[in-house]
Formats: structure tokens, sequence, C-alpha cells
């Protein structure tokens, strides 16, 4: 009876060591999936910003739109991306300086800063691919930063002054695109998305900052020896 019941015991523990390997072996796919998935990278492109107001006289121009980028692996297909982005409308306006006499010029230079959180899908591929489009959504903060500076050309400097305000914000975006990568570390991106931001109040003139953006970078995914 003592040996069957050993016989036994070293069966059930046979049995669960097996079955601790398999589920060993079964997770660490996933676990290598979402090791290889976490990276960072730089991207630049426009911001095709929509339904602007422009105030008759005053001249505008707008930056390239430019975000760094986090990424880390949730699953084999799945990734959270968290970004940091900015974007710059300026404004110039001159005008006549009154008693003064010459010219008052102001400029206001606005950047929108977005912080956002998105989720990223890659539905055909796997980590070991070297082409993968995906998809993605999220939603976060924005600050909005006014610089004003106004310069007077009067031998008394009237008007002259600068100053800067900050606001805060919220938005979301959506979009795809495709990653290349070249090695095993670096790589290319391309991707279009549309973006969507409210203040809580003017940045520029403006509440609302909304439109298409396409944009291109440099892909880095981390190594693990």
């Amino acid at each position: 009876m003592l040996v069957c019941g050993l016989g036994v015991v070293v069966a059930l523990g046979a049995g669960a060591a097996g079955a601790r390997g398999q589920e060993d072996s079964a997770s660490d796919p996933e676990k290598q999936a979402r090791r290889e998935r976490q990276g960072a990278g730089l991207r630049g492109g426009i911001w095709d910003v929509r339904d602007l107001t422009e105030v008759s006289g005053a001249k505008y121009s707008t930056s390239p739109a430019f975000e760094g980028y986090f990424q880390k692996g949730l699953d084999l297909h799945l990734a959270i991306e968290s970004t940091a982005g900015v974007w710059r409308r300026r404004q110039t306006m001159e005008q006549d300086g009154g008693l003064g006499g010459g010219t008052v010029r102001e400029e206001v230079n606005s950047y929108v800063v977005p912080l956002f959180t998105a989720l990223k899908l890659y539905p055909f591929t796997r980590p070991d691919d070297a082409f993968e489009p995906f998809v993605s959504a999220g939603v976060g903060l924005a600050l909005g930063i006014d610089d004003r500076t106004t310069t007077s050309s009067d031998l008394l400097g009237l008007g002259a002054g600068s100053g800067t305000a900050m606001l805060t914000g919220f938005g979301f975006r959506g979009g795809a695109g495709v990653e290349w990568r070249f090695s095993q570390a670096f790589g290319l991106s391309a991707s279009g998305r549309y973006q969507w931001i409210r203040f809580g109040g003017e940045l520029g003139g403006e509440r609302t900052f909304k439109g298409p953006a396409f944009e291109a970078g440099l892909t880095y995914r981390f190594q693990y020896r």
C-alpha cells in the first residue's frame, strides 16, 4: 500500500509539473510579445487645423506638428502609446500707433501641446514582422500657451510689452498607419489621423482646434538580451 501510495504521489507530482510546464510554455510567447512591442519614437508632419478665425489685416503662419511617444506592449496584437506633441500658430498684426506716432506690431504665438494616451492595434501581424499596419485611438489632456509680444516704433515705446498665458483642455484622436522595421531595433512609420482639442478659454482667439494630420517618423524597439 505504501509503494502504491508513493507511486500515486509521484504520478500526481509529475502531472502537476507537466501542467505547469505547459502553462509556462504557453505564456512565454505572450510575455515575449509584450517585451518586443515596447519602444519609442519621434514623428513630424502636418496638422491641417480647420475653421480657424482670421482677423482682417493680420498675417498667419503655422509650424509642423512634432510628437514623441513611448509604447508598451499589452499582448500579441495590442499596445498602449503615451504621446507628447507640439504645434504652433503665429499671428502678427501692425496698426497705427495713435498719439504716440509710428506703428504698433503685435505678435501672438499660440502653442497646442497634446498629452494623449492611445490604444494601438496590430490586427494582422506579430511583433517579429517587418511590415505592420495598425489602427489607433486615444484621449487625453492638452496644454495651450499664448505668448504675446507687442513692440512700438514710436520714440516713447508706448504700447510695448509682453505676456504669457496658459490654458488646459481635452481632446481625442483616431487614425491608422504602417510601421516598417529595416533593422532589429530601428524602423520608419507613416500615419494619418483626425485630432480634436477644445480648451476652457480662448487660445489665440480660438477654443477648438480640429482637423486631419499626416506624419512620418523614426521608431525604435527596445532590445532585450
